[in-house]
């Protein structure tokens, strides 16, 4: 079963790294379109309202109510679907990266980094899937374990560089790319807050950060979603512009 995570998470991040070109994919690439005021979701062939839902990370009678879909079988293919909440975490019409204000998930994590500068966030970035967000920091800043867990994965990826896998229960798991060192082995168990890496410039990045993803059954989320809203007094801030 672990071998089965391993394989399934090492493949979608061995075809792309998080400074991937548009012609390599990490996960499937919905059509999506991020703007300013709103995200819409263009369905494909095979979708349900369910998995639309849960992708997003938004509840399916939130979903259904925000387009006044009565019936969950009325999806239709090439049907735009608004979803609900400001998802503006991509590049904003400014080019910069904003507060999450949409749904919060049920499960919270906590901050990888004590300290950081939210470069890029989750969404369509240069025309391809990000599938996390690069915390900006000095390098040799500890990373955190987002929650107490198993590594299934301490190596080097491509494109993520030396990058550390954690699985947790419920179908979750964590990433944490571009370490200047992983201090952690698979098979070992962590503590949530135990520190597993150091943030450093390793795999495809213009500097020193982290890229964090969070996923369920392998399919990313935003990871915005699942930490708490940073303090006014805490050392985690949102970039004006930029991006890892």
């Amino acid at each position: 079963m672990v071998a089965g995570v391993v394989i399934a998470i090492a493949f979608a991040f061995v075809v792309s790294g998080c400074g991937a070109s548009g012609t390599e994919t990490a996960t499937t690439l919905y059509p999506v379109h991020v703007g300013s005021e709103r995200t819409t979701h263009t369905v494909v062939a095979g979708e349900t309202v369910y998995r639309i839902a849960q992708t997003y990370g938004v509840s399916v009678a939130r979903l259904m109510a925000a387009n006044g879909l009565s019936d969950a079988r009325d999806l239709r293919v090439g049907q735009s679907l608004v979803i609900p909440g400001s998802y503006r975490v991509g590049s904003g019409s400014d080019g910069g990266v904003h507060r999450y204000t949409g749904e919060r998930a049920s499960r919270q994590f906590m901050w990888p980094v004590a300290q950081g500068v939210i470069s890029s966030g989750f969404g369509i970035r240069n025309g391809a899937m990000h599938d996390g967000v690069d915390i900006a920091a000095p390098a040799g800043t500890p990373v955190y374990a987002a929650d107490s867990g198993v590594v299934i994965f301490a190596g080097t990826l491509h494109g993520y560089g030396n990058t550390v896998i954690i699985r947790h229960d419920d179908g979750y798991a964590t990433v944490y790319g571009h370490n200047q060192r992983n201090l952690v082995a698979e098979g070992v168990r962590v503590a949530r807050g135990q520190e597993v890496g150091m943030i450093g410039r390793s795999g495809r990045t213009t500097g020193a950060n982290l890229h964090f993803e969070v996923r369920r059954d392998n399919v990313a989320k935003d990871p915005l979603a699942y930490l708490p809203e940073p303090l006014p007094e805490s050392a985690i801030s949102f970039a004006a512009a930029g991006g890892s």
